[in-house]
């Protein structure tokens, strides 16, 4: 490969890496000021006769995708993810949704909920093995 191809091969990784940094940073703010903020309203909808807290989707939603964009951001480029960033991430991921469930309940207005920790939980291992998944596939499609 040329010099130009190896320089935009570069730049691509160095886009992707920054563009994944960004984003896993700006949800991290998003999640910490929305687990932080005074007397949040809660949607809820009824599920054959009981209620059903929407945030619930919101906590695995937003746990997967700073779960996943943090992954990306730490393996670059690489097809696949070292096994070692998967477990750290994992456990850093499921203390840090634990922790902020336990933390909320010292806000005005806020409470600690199992639910929600559990759903947080959900969705850091749904990120993880997401980013997994689709990284692996990708690997066996560059082999054939």
């Amino acid at each position: 490969m040329g010099a130009w191809g190896q320089r935009t091969r570069n730049s691509k990784q160095e886009t992707t890496t920054r563009l994944s940094a960004a984003i896993f940073f700006a949800l991290l703010a998003a999640l910490l000021t929305l687990t932080y903020y005074p007397d949040m309203p809660h949607a809820r909808i009824r599920v054959r006769g009981e209620w059903f807290r929407l945030d619930y989707i919101g906590h695995l939603g937003f746990y997967a995708a700073l779960t996943a964009s943090f992954l990306i951001w730490r393996s670059g480029w690489r097809k696949k993810v070292p096994v070692k960033l998967l477990l750290l991430t994992i456990l850093v991921g499921l203390v840090f949704g634990i922790i902020t469930e336990f933390t909320q309940s010292l806000v005005p207005g806020r409470f600690f909920n199992p639910f929600d920790m559990i759903y947080n939980c959900a969705g850091v291992l749904t990120g993880t093995i997401g980013v997994y998944l689709i990284r692996k596939r990708e690997d066996g499609k560059n082999k054939t």
